[in-house]
């Protein structure tokens, strides 16, 4: 089982960050180029990267401004039947996201590019929480040429 886990601490609103972890709209403002889908448990959310790939997800599980748990249903690869879990924990001057992202099919080898590529888009996301301004694909950090 390949597994990627991260944390990042953003100064913000829990619920704000809620939002823009599973409404398209606001996804479109961190991570993907253009999303669609409902918003809750059980439907779809379609994450679309311009014209390189879309990776379609079944919501699973929203407790809200507490977690979003995603499963991969449609996704090249590794992303094929992954889970991303987002946890969300309030302090006293930020609210803490948790992320953790495994497929069991997947090998540590797979994961590699997730374990590198998920800290720019955390910071994608922190940005647009604290400055209005994201870099969703194809803006993000690149790691690697033809990236």
């Amino acid at each position: 089982m390949a597994k990627v886990r991260h944390q990042i601490g953003i100064a913000g609103d829990i619920e704000a960050i809620f939002r823009a972890m599973h409404e398209p709209a606001q996804l479109e403002e961190w991570w993907a180029t253009r999303a669609d889908g409902s918003p809750r448990p059980g439907k779809r959310l379609d994450l679309h990267f311009s014209d390189v790939v879309t990776l379609s997800f079944t919501i699973v599980e929203l407790r809200e401004n507490a977690l979003i748990h995603l499963k991969c249903v449609s996704g090249p690869g590794p992303w094929q039947d992954c889970s991303l879990t987002f946890g969300f924990k309030a302090d006293a001057d930020q609210v803490w996201v948790r992320l953790l992202h495994e497929n069991e099919a997947a090998s540590d080898e797979e994961f590699l590019y997730f374990s590198t590529k998920w800290p720019c888009y955390l910071l994608s996301l922190r940005d647009f929480i604290e400055t209005g301004k994201g870099s969703p694909y194809p803006n993000e950090v690149k790691i690697h040429v033809g990236d």
